[in-house]
């Protein structure tokens, strides 16, 4: 199968936190034509790239996601909110001399009204009872690095200043047949970037927790062959972290947790058209990959540079 240069795939809520590279060194840059071994870090450097991107230097590709987002309040039944959308745009930039790749990546994402679909830019939170301005994501430059060997992603400074330990980059597939499936799982407990004592409406508190689980599900002898820069797949996206602070929940009990189904495609027909319709219009530029590396920021970062405290 030919993949068009805006072909899609997915990366999504989870790259967005990164700050910063968090994946060691290595040598050799797999080749597509090698053996392909899923128990081996020269195979899953090759699997994670053509996943996320193209091996084609010249594509690049897009990602999407559609879901919700739930409030969780200790003595009461979950709560749907508002919807959550959003796509991503990324390329690959080969680093032979560590064995992989880093992927630059662009994302965007919006809050929506349940019933319309719409993007909202003021939402009333039945939790309070007042109405409130939602921020929404969009991050310009979103880098990671897919290389042999691995750390746990690091997001905001981590609570007890350890630097993780790294190990070879294999993760858990589970094969039935032609099918292959993958989840993987990140949680971190951080210093809130928020100061509770300056934003106090706004920070949950001094720490933050945050979970993300990420799932593919896609076909092996796609994934294996050597002739395909890429592959399609399906997947589903849950995240759990504290309020948001557009939210003005400040420290009440409860937190936020998203679920989201995740898919790609090969042209931009195969976009839920409702996505790509509120991307082209509100933010145009993000449908083109990143051109050159730039310094991630974490979504918090950027909420204390364009917002100020209540």
């Amino acid at each position: 199968m030919e993949i068009k240069r805006r072909a899609l795939v997915g990366a999504f809520g989870l790259a967005a936190l990164l700050d910063r590279p968090t994946l060691v060194a290595a040598t050799g840059v797999p080749s597509s034509g090698s053996t392909f071994d899923l128990a081996t870090p020269a195979a899953n450097v090759l699997a994670m790239a053509k996943i996320t991107a193209t091996l084609d230097p010249d594509g690049f590709k897009h990602g999407w996601y559609s879901g919700v987002l739930m409030g969780v309040v200790p003595g009461s039944a979950v709560q749907e909110l508002v919807g959550v959308i959003g796509m991503s745009t990324q390329r690959l930039r080969a680093a032979p001399e560590l064995g992989g790749y880093q992927l630059l990546q662009k994302e965007c994402g919006f809050f929506t009204d349940l019933t319309t679909g719409e993007v909202l830019d003021r939402w009333l939170n039945p939790y309070i009872d007042e109405t409130v301005e939602p921020f929404h994501i969009a991050n310009p430059a979103v880098n990671r690095w897919i290389l042999p060997s691995v750390k746990e992603e690091r997001f905001y400074d981590r609570v007890d200043g350890k630097d993780p330990p790294s190990r070879p980059f294999v993760l858990p597939w589970q094969r039935a047949g032609d099918r292959l499936s993958l989840e993987q799982r990140t949680h971190f407990w951080a210093n809130n970037p928020l100061d509770p004592n300056v934003w106090k409406r706004e920070s949950s508190g001094a720490r933050i927790q945050v979970s993300d689980c990420m799932s593919y599900n896609l076909r092996y002898s796609e994934l294996a062959d050597p002739k395909r820069p890429t592959v399609d797949y399906t997947g589903h996206w849950v995240h759990v972290r504290p309020w948001q602070p557009w939210m003005l929940m400040g420290s009440m009990p409860g937190h936020c947790l998203y679920s989201a189904i995740t898919g790609c495609a090969t042209n931009e027909s195969e976009i839920p058209e409702r996505i790509l319709r509120i991307v082209k219009d509100r933010l145009p530029d993000f449908l083109s990959p990143p051109v050159e590396v730039r310094k991630s920021e974490p979504s918090m970062v950027r909420y204390m540079r364009e917002r100020k405290p209540k």
